[in-house]
């Protein structure tokens, strides 16, 4: 297990050399995927919590009640990993440690992706990006110019100069990935606009650097180039250079 700290932060579950979960605070887990999804219900995904004891998996829990099958819970279980890592880099990274003896198991690991895969994968939804920000630190307020898609304006009707990027996806139970991108479009389009500091309000990711631009530049110092930095990311202090 990889632990990195930071904001946000995130825990890469490893097993037999790939990474099947990444859990991070600044991405909506698989359950929150799938309940939001409408695939099941909150009463289902509680069940099935129950029911996973005597199932032996979570996964076989969900599949066992009907509701949804064994390829869409990998899609979703993979769609939370990938959101998760790309959460952790998008942050501030402080440290990583690898946790040798941790017993935590992931509640719906994923078939696995290679470190050096995954990290490239995560670069490129990086380097994607249309206009650079802080999917922490930056808040959000209506642009000039007015959405014409539904889900554009749901996106607007959340920016009230309090809310960030991974602040509307959980509001609206998507990863935090795709709300992100689809932010940065906005924010080139004059759809939505970065809130001053008068405006914005004062939450615990505040005064944290943004997203920096790929372009080179001065960077703070903890900003990572996840296109080419060794597994485990070479993040500030780390107790192991590499997971057994």
């Amino acid at each position: 297990m990889l632990r990195v700290s930071g904001n946000a932060g995130g825990v890469f579950h490893l097993h037999e050399g790939v990474v099947v979960a990444v859990e991070s605070a600044g991405s909506p887990g698989a359950d929150t995927l799938l309940v939001s999804s409408g695939v099941i219900s909150a009463e289902e995904w509680d069940a099935a919590l129950v029911e996973s004891v005597a199932a032996g998996s979570l996964r076989d829990a969900l599949v066992a009640r009907g509701s949804v099958g064994p390829a869409e819970v990998e899609a979703v279980a993979l769609a939370a990993l990938h959101d998760g890592a790309f959460a952790t880099a998008a942050g501030d990274v402080e440290e990583c440690v690898i946790d040798t003896d941790s017993t935590d198991v992931p509640l719906l690991p994923a078939n696995g992706i290679a470190p050096a895969l995954l990290l490239e994968h995560v670069a490129g939804l990086l380097d994607a990006l249309t206009v650079p920000f802080s999917p922490y630190r930056d808040r959000l307020v209506p642009g000039r110019r007015t959405p014409s898609s539904e889900e554009r304006r749901e996106i607007v009707a959340h920016a009230t100069g309090r809310r960030s990027a991974r602040d509307i996806a959980f509001a609206t139970g998507r990863s935090l990935h795709p709300v992100t991108a689809e932010i940065s479009r906005m924010l080139g389009e004059e759809l939505l606009d970065i809130a001053p500091p008068a405006t914005a309000f004062s939450f615990s990711h505040w005064g944290l650097p943004s997203l920096r631009p790929r372009a080179p530049g001065p960077g703070s110092g903890k900003e990572l180039d996840w296109t080419t930095t060794p597994w485990p990311p070479n993040c500030g202090k780390s107790e192991r250079t590499s997971p057994e």
